[in-house]
């Protein structure tokens, strides 16, 4: 594969048409078909779209919470994502490297610093999402305490970003990708074999692996972090449900509710970031990748602003309008609407059941507004 498609043109490698041994390596990125660079173009067009609208949405809200601030955080980042990483996409790299390639190696370190930023930055804002909802519904704390810290939700996942992406500049670790410049554990050109041939990317392992469990600990931390959400809003629902007769009739839908609204988000991402790994493993493994993986990165990688404006949306058909009806709780007084006697008359709970709740008002008062603000808040 290297003696049939590198044809020397004064230092630079160029594409043979006529080579048909491609085994769609990610060393090789001029072995992939037109299509797949020309899928996450379109793709990411459709996720830019999409980001920018969210954009607009955070931004023309009333009252902003810190919910809204945090999705505008991401939304900011995939506008970035989308246009120079998918949009642009395989235009900045090397003349001769992929198809549609228009760059050089300058245009491929600025790509590649762009790339950088966001592999850590979007992982690491959707981890700040999943601490937001912890914070809110584990935790029950108000928007007063989350605005004490949330300045470091948006900041530590761009300075993390600009950091290791300084690293790989100076480096010289980023190189050609299937339709971009990235930080890859390959060299440039392919068959180089010292640090005098290797015009990028000498040495790459010592600098990739541990980055690479950097990025790889954001997405882990997303998704233990919706795992506690759950399991908490389940545990407190139930506890919940043993001092107050109404709320046993809609807890195991509350719950669902939550559970649903906080993955989905940690889904979004998850999905982004599979094929890519997929692809990682593959590659590390020394095995061909096949073609249908490369298509289904393509496809499913550059969506995450619209995933995440799907999310979005499905708020106010979804969650919201579950946790309207029919409503026990008054958030601003945090009282019951009826009486523990009232609520006992009705629905013909025993007088020694009564006395019983009438011991634990206090500790029935303080779930049922701790679950009912928690709630609210998610949604």
């Amino acid at each position: 594969c290297v003696e049939s498609r590198h044809i020397k043109n004064s230092g630079e490698h160029t594409m043979d048409p006529s080579a048909s041994d491609c085994t769609f390596t990610s060393e090789y990125a001029w072995c992939v078909p037109a299509y797949v660079v020309i899928i996450p173009k379109i793709t990411g067009a459709i996720s830019l779209i999409c980001s920018a609208y969210l954009a607009k949405l955070m931004i023309s809200e009333e009252k902003k919470k810190p919910y809204h601030r945090l999705l505008l955080n991401i939304s900011i980042a995939d506008v970035l994502s989308s246009s120079v990483v998918h949009i642009i996409g395989s235009w900045m790299m090397p003349a001769g490297t992929a198809p549609l390639s228009r760059g050089n190696l300058d245009t491929c370190d600025a790509q590649g610093f762009v790339v950088q930023i966001i592999l850590i930055t979007i992982p690491y804002l959707n981890a700040s999402l999943s601490t937001y909802y912890n914070l809110i519904i584990r935790y029950n704390w108000s928007d007063s305490q989350i605005a004490k810290v949330e300045k470091n939700l948006h900041i530590i996942p761009w300075l993390l970003g600009v950091l290791f992406s300084i690293i790989v500049l100076v480096a010289k670790q980023i190189v050609p990708g299937t339709w971009g410049c990235w930080f890859g554990n390959t060299q440039y050109p392919p068959d180089c074999d010292s640090v005098e041939t290797c015009v990028r990317g000498w040495n790459s392992s010592y600098y990739f692996w541990p980055i690479f469990v950097i990025i790889l600990l954001g997405p882990l931390y997303v998704a233990g972090s919706m795992y506690l959400v759950y399991s908490s809003t389940r545990k407190m629902e139930r506890r919940m449900t043993r001092y107050s007769v109404n709320a046993s009739q809609n807890s195991s839908q509350r719950s669902r509710k939550v559970m649903e609204q906080s993955l989905l988000f940690s889904a979004a991402l998850l999905i982004t970031l599979a094929f890519p790994l997929v692809e990682i493993v593959i590659a590390e493994l020394g095995k061909p990748i096949p073609i249908w993986i490369h298509v289904l990165f393509a496809l499913t990688n550059p969506l995450q602003g619209f995933y995440n404006l799907l999310i979005h949306l499905r708020r106010g058909n979804g969650f919201s309008l579950a946790c309207k009806v029919p409503r026990c709780f008054n958030r601003e007084s945090a009282e019951p609407k009826k009486s523990l006697q009232q609520t006992s008359a009705t629905t013909a709970v025993p007088n020694s059941a009564i006395v019983h709740t009438n011991k634990d008002t206090t500790t029935s008062k303080h779930i049922s507004s701790s679950v009912s603000f928690a709630l609210e808040e998610a949604a």
